[in-house]
């Protein structure tokens, strides 16, 4: 199974696995984590390592992080140069979409290749101008 880690800023991340759980079920290795006021930067790569190394069965590691160049993001990137050996993808600007095509490509056994193709896709596709598709449709 692949594992999913999801950081961001303050509950962001709890809260969409929260959402998520709630529309799809309870879910297994999964690992959150959220960047809050005070917190120290190199801890908190630490405890993103950590849960990396958590949810790790062999089988890679998609990282979700919520905006690109923050350090969230930042300390995805670094976990490179920590975990030789570690096969993850990683995505950023999360959102709900996103996430739950990557639970649900989890269940049907989807490699992490796909699952980031199809959770970009998915979390890209999500984002919808009400107003312009209305007018579209007339």
């Amino acid at each position: 199974m692949v594992g999913i880690v999801i950081a961001a800023h303050g509950n962001f991340a709890s809260g969409l696995l929260d959402a998520a759980t709630l529309i799809i079920g309870e879910q297994t290795n999964v690992f959150t984590i959220g960047l809050k006021h005070g917190d120290d930067i190199a801890g908190f790569g630490e405890a993103l390592s950590a849960g990396v190394a958590k949810v790790d069965e062999g089988n890679g590691v998609l990282v979700l992080t919520d905006l690109f160049g923050a350090s969230p993001y930042n300390q995805a990137v670094m976990l490179s140069r920590k975990m030789e050996k570690l096969n993850y993808q990683l995505l950023t600007g999360v959102n709900l979409p996103m996430l739950l095509q990557a639970l649900n490509d989890r269940m049907l056994d989807k490699d992490l290749e796909g699952m980031k193709a199809n959770s970009k896709l998915a979390g890209q596709d999500g984002i919808v101008d009400f107003f312009a598709k209305l007018n579209k449709a007339k």
